[in-house]
């Protein structure tokens, strides 16, 4: 059976707001950052669960459909180690994108500090940055 080493949660954003700004497009965009402690010596395999959700809206009067990447990574920079990436297409409205997603036989870091970093890119124009924008991971060992 498995230990709970850590568990942290990064709420950017927490409600669907009212008045927002649009994701620039083609530009990684932060929505989560969550950094679990780690102590160096951790034996074991070490297993971290990773859920989160964005919130992006389309206007009703807007002529297409909307793409929206998330991106995430172990690590602070989107040149990081890539452990989730999905393409999201919606129609019209106010969509909220839920994700699961996992990385397994995590090494120990050396300094103790973990990080995940979860990106938002639009790969169309005009998508609302409406909420909410959250990121959760628990590690396990054992």
């Amino acid at each position: 059976m498995g230990q709970l080493i850590d568990a942290r949660t990064s709420s950017n954003i927490t409600t669907v707001l009212d008045e927002f700004d649009t994701f620039p497009l083609d530009t990684y965009v932060l929505v989560g950052q969550v950094g679990l402690d780690i102590p160096p010596g951790t034996g074991g395999t070490i297993r971290v669960q990773l859920t989160g959700m964005v919130g992006a809206a389309l206007p009703t009067d807007f002529p297409t459909s909307f793409l929206l990447e998330l991106y995430l990574v172990r690590g602070l920079t989107v040149n990081d180690m890539l452990i989730f990436k999905s393409l999201n297409a919606f129609e019209s409205g106010i969509h909220t994108i839920s994700f699961s997603a996992s990385d397994y036989n995590v090494p120990a870091p050396v300094s103790g500090l973990l990080p995940y970093t979860l990106f938002a890119i639009a790969r169309s124009e005009g998508i609302g940055r409406v909420g909410p924008e959250n990121l959760n991971a628990s590690a396990y060992t054992g």
